[in-house]
């Protein structure tokens, strides 16, 4: 296996939780090697192949990071030319105006010709209680692309997981194109715990020893006291950025401060924390 492609899923499995995700990408990935001295044998394309995707799973799970990581996967494969993701939503796509739609999608859809297209809460694009609604435009114009361009070209839609289901299977020509799905799972306490720990090396900071046993609970209490609206990845980052923002609050009643001070998350500031965050 080419060394770039070997970081690159080196930097998946290096990511807190997923483990059907890093599953499903090596699945991937040896499929596509395979695949690839396949054809160099002169043994022909698999018939079965498709590099487009489906990520479902709620928000916060890490799908943009994943198929940032993938789409140079794919250019390290020799599937695209470049590896860039381009990352689009529904208001980037539909407009008003009969028309406006397709010719701004198209543009969008230009713009990642030899990269990946990320379409983020695909589903989105459909409005069934809206008989006026014009994202049926932007699905059109993407399948054409899909089709002239279908050497140039790799798209990867998310979103819900039932929402997304709803989604391919409104159209026969989404559901001839996208045929895997990678299921991106809610993250579990623990999870939050290394993440957290990822976003205080990211950031210089550190956790005081006797600080772990509060941290934990308080990943804990992050599930819980967000519950349906919990959004993963995304909670811990907004409870990493109160707890820095006490510890600042805290360091302001201390002169002559270290840089272990300045460093230093302590339990106190993790309890302070959990105990107003909602």
């Amino acid at each position: 296996m080419d060394n770039e492609i070997v970081k690159n899923v080196e930097l998946i499995n290096k990511l807190p939780g997923l483990i059907k995700v890093k599953k499903e990408v090596k699945s991937l990935v040896d499929f596509l090697l395979t695949s690839k001295e396949r054809e160099k044998e002169g043994l022909g394309i698999s018939a079965t192949i498709t590099n487009h995707l489906i990520f479902t799973g709620n928000p916060g799970t890490g799908k943009t990071t994943v198929a940032r990581i993938i789409a140079n996967i794919y250019r390290d494969l020799g599937l695209i030319t470049e590896g860039r993701l381009i990352e689009i939503t529904r208001s980037d796509l539909v407009f008003p105006g009969k028309g406006e739609t397709a010719k701004r999608s198209a543009e969008r859809y230009n713009n990642a010709i030899d990269n990946v297209l990320f379409i983020d809460e695909a589903y989105t694009l459909i409005n069934k209680n809206d008989p006026n609604d014009n994202g049926q435009e932007a699905i059109d114009e993407l399948l054409k692309f899909m089709e002239d361009y279908r050497q140039r070209i790799i798209v990867i839609v998310a979103g819900y997981e039932r929402e997304m289901s709803t989604f391919i299977n409104s159209n026969a020509g989404l559901v001839s194109r996208f045929k895997k799905e990678i299921l991106f799972e809610d993250y579990k306490f623990l999870d939050l715990y290394q993440i957290f720990y990822k976003f205080c090396r990211d950031n210089n900071y550190a956790v005081s020893n006797d600080a772990n046993e509060s941290l934990r609970n308080a990943c804990k209490k992050i599930i819980e006291v967000t519950g349906e609206k919990y959004s993963n990845g995304r909670d811990i980052r907004r409870f990493f950025e109160g707890c820095i923002e006490t510890q600042a609050s805290r360091l302001t009643k201390i002169e002559n401060k270290s840089k272990a001070d300045l460093m230093m998350i302590k339990k106190k500031d993790i309890e302070t924390t959990i105990n107003n965050f909602n």
